[in-house]
């Protein structure tokens, strides 16, 4: 059964892998304050999805997207501000 073992290997790695990635909305809000704030609210990025704001930043990091100064974020800090922003501009639940 060495099929069967290194398929659950396998899918136990990308279990481990998919939760170490999971993004940190709290950690987010921290960078942001520290990084973006000067210029940006959770507030300008209302309606806007985590994943959506993920990709613009990995664009403007990259140089592909003008952004009035240049951004250096890793791509754990670009996934957390994401999070955050995109958790503060979704829509309240009464």
């Amino acid at each position: 059964m060495p099929v069967a073992r290194c398929m659950t290997v396998a899918a136990a790695l990308l279990l481990a892998a998919v939760a170490a990635r999971a993004a940190d909305p709290q950690a987010g809000k921290a960078i942001a304050q520290a990084k973006c704030a000067q210029c940006h609210d959770a507030e300008d990025w209302e309606g806007e999805d985590a994943a959506l704001l993920e990709g613009i930043m990995r664009d403007i990091v990259a140089g592909k997207v003008r952004h009035r100064t240049p951004m250096k974020l890793t791509p754990t800090e670009i996934a957390n501000i994401a999070a955050y922003w995109g958790a503060a501009s979704a829509p309240k639940r009464r």
